[in-house]
């Protein structure tokens, strides 16, 4: 079975979550923990990981996939061409393995700046780098060597390994 996009109302993902597994759809809502500041408070609260969507897994040919669409909290499963958008294969399964406790970790593997890095994919493959900042969203900014001259790239963290 593939997974899909559906679109809730605003601030619906849970009830829309909720309602989708009363139905018998299997859902799932990745969350993080936030920092929420508000009168003077600040607290640790758990957000939608994607604001406005979760996902849903099922057999698109033979699901009754149309009444998400009905679902409270639901606007609409993503489709294309009167069908259901599925993901590509992998992306739920991915979130999935970052999972603790519920929630997605959003820390990053680590890197500090001025670590030297070597990237493992994509068109700097092999090539060694020094880092420039590493955000929470787990994407690095990086200074590489390229042709005689300084490069800066951003790229996820996950393509980047450190070099001891």
């Amino acid at each position: 079975m593939k997974w899909y996009v559906v679109a809730t109302k605003p601030n619906g993902e849970r009830l829309a979550e909720a309602n989708l597994r009363q139905q018998g759809f299997v859902p799932y809502l990745p969350q993080m923990m936030t920092t929420r500041r508000h009168a003077r408070r600040v607290e640790q609260v758990k957000r939608p990981l994607f604001p406005g969507y979760l996902f849903v897994q099922l057999d698109a040919d033979t699901a009754r996939w149309r009444s998400i669409n009905g679902t409270f909290g639901v606007r609409h499963i993503l489709t294309n061409n009167g069908q259901p958008q599925a993901l590509n294969e992998g992306f739920v399964e991915a979130l999935l393995g970052r999972e603790v406790d519920g929630l997605i970790d959003m820390r990053g593997p680590g890197f500090g700046v001025g670590d030297v890095v070597q990237v493992l994919s994509g068109s700097f493959a092999e090539r060694i780098g020094r880092i420039l900042s590493a955000d929470h969203a787990g994407r690095v900014r990086l200074m590489l060597n390229l042709m005689g001259g300084d490069v800066v790239s951003t790229m996820p963290s996950d393509m980047v390994e450190k070099v001891s």
